[in-house]
């Protein structure tokens, strides 16, 4: 049943109707970290459809990004991570989906040791929480462990956030109580979008930055 005040939304902004196909049921590892960071983002574009106004630095990092990673692959070996993967195996852009979970995503960077052990990396066009990891981050890493555990077998036991304008790379523990907390919010999202209700902002509106790019919707609900 469609959500009257969705609908209403989606034409005071001059959005387009939801669309019912197989991939749209799928949600997708960014909706997990948006989630993370404020759930009213998933209901902007998984509900609303609607597109994030984005500044020209936040759109020209993207292509960074890209570049940085890509970069990768001359690397000698993967030891700009840790001593004992060296000799690993690096894949780059790596399409990961999982049917059972409904989940999809495309990881940065999967490294596969010798012994054959697979760790994910995710890269960032921005700087850490003063030298920590973002809880948006984290768990989108954690994320992309349930997808690769799903499609390559194994247990991913660490992954690591590669801060690209700190030169700053973490390693982020992956334990089993986390990757039950994401599975957790996987239902909390798909219930968002399933009954197109608004959920809370993370923060009070007058402290919102605006970085995510909804705020010309957001401030007028």
């Amino acid at each position: 049943m469609v959500n009257p005040k969705s609908m209403r939304l989606r034409k005071e902004k001059g959005l387009k109707p939801p669309i019912s196909d197989v991939a749209e049921s799928f949600i997708s590892v960014t909706d997990i970290k948006h989630y993370f960071y404020c759930p009213r983002i998933v209901y902007f574009e998984r509900v609303l459809h609607a597109k994030p106004v984005l500044g020209s630095q936040q759109e020209d990092s993207q292509e960074k990004h890209e570049e940085y990673v890509r970069k990768e692959l001359r690397r000698r070996d993967a030891i700009y991570y840790s001593s004992d993967f060296v000799g690993a195996t690096k894949m780059l852009f790596v399409p990961l989906s999982s049917a059972r979970l409904e989940l999809q995503g495309v990881l940065d960077l999967l490294i596969k040791t010798r012994q054959g052990e697979y760790v994910p990396v995710d890269y960032k066009m921005m700087e850490s929480d003063g030298g920590r990891v973002w809880m948006d981050h984290k768990y989108q890493l954690v994320a992309y462990a349930l997808l690769i555990e799903g499609q390559f077998g194994g247990c991913v036991k660490r992954g690591f956030i590669n801060y690209i304008p700190e030169k700053l790379v973490i390693k982020v523990d992956i334990v089993p109580s986390m990757k039950v907390h994401v599975k957790r919010v996987l239902g909390h999202i798909k219930r968002i979008i399933r009954e197109e209700k608004l959920p809370p902002i993370r923060v009070a509106k007058h402290k919102c930055t605006g970085g995510c790019g909804y705020k010309h919707i957001c401030q007028r609900l």
